[in-house]
């Protein structure tokens, strides 16, 4: 298949990934638009017309799977999932979502042309019109009547995309700010606190879930101190003086009335 036209939108919100598949893709002749995130995907669909899109699972504001959902909705653009969520729950989530294929990262690039250009294959012939079954009628009573008019097809028109709102991040939108404002990649970072980047990437969209429980606190520790950033937990309100005394006057004085009854 020529590559030449084909343009390939690449959604991942790390820059050096999508960086580094914007080179390789070029490198086979592919054009390719970058985009950090899935609203940013949204905005662009109409004005890039991608022939292809290659989507990232773990996203700020919108995960892969949303994003897919969305766009399926008013495009046929082909579409591969290039994450490294790679559990079958993932696989199943993401083509039931209107994937056309998943790839895990890492990947190697022989495989993911062979994939594009698979995918490409099937969406071209998806979209090459029918021959007519035949050019007119053949019998008396194929003929339209001349006082029913031939109806025409009704024009689909795609639904309204429903406005997302995006949720409001705390540690995981900081650690990523300050990994982006001091210029690190998540590999960099891999590579210096010794918890692997999918992780890492995992805890800056608090998607906790991909973390393994064992390793979760000692992974957040480790990525923020690394990055300066403070952790704050709700500290437990100490007694005062008086909570703790008063009980014990009370207790005290129905003694000395009990005693004084008694007596």
């Amino acid at each position: 298949m020529n590559t030449t036209h084909t343009t390939i939108m690449v959604v991942d919100d790390d820059p050096a990934i999508s960086t580094l598949i914007s080179h390789q893709l070029r490198s086979l002749g592919y054009r390719t638009v970058c985009l950090r995130d899935g609203f940013q995907a949204l905005q662009q669909l109409a004005t890039v017309q991608p022939d292809l899109i290659l989507l990232d699972v773990m996203m700020p504001h919108m995960s892969g799977w949303d994003v897919c959902r969305q766009i399926r909705t008013c495009s046929e653009a082909p579409i591969i999932l290039l994450t490294a969520k790679d559990a079958d729950a993932d696989v199943i989530n993401g083509l039931n979502a209107g994937a056309d294929d998943y790839v895990t990262k890492p990947y190697r690039i022989a495989q993911l042309h062979a994939r594009i250009e698979a995918t490409l294959r099937r969406s071209v012939q998806r979209t090459r019109p029918r021959p007519a079954a035949r050019a007119g009628p053949t019998s008396a009573d194929d003929r339209p009547s001349p006082s029913s008019p031939t109806a025409s097809p009704t024009p689909k028109v795609a639904p309204a995309s429903p406005p997302v709102t995006p949720p409001r991040l705390r540690l995981g939108a900081t650690l990523r700010e300050e990994r982006l404002r001091r210029g690190v990649s998540l590999y960099q970072a891999e590579q210096v606190c010794r918890v692997r980047w999918d992780y890492l990437q995992a805890i800056e969209q608090e998607q906790w879930e991909y973390v393994p429980k064992a390793r979760r606190q000692s992974a957040i520790r480790t990525y923020a101190a690394y990055l300066g950033v403070p952790l704050r937990y709700p500290q437990p309100r100490r007694a005062s003086f008086a909570s703790v005394a008063a009980p014990l006057v009370a207790v005290a004085l129905m003694l000395v009335v009990v005693v004084v009854y008694f007596l």
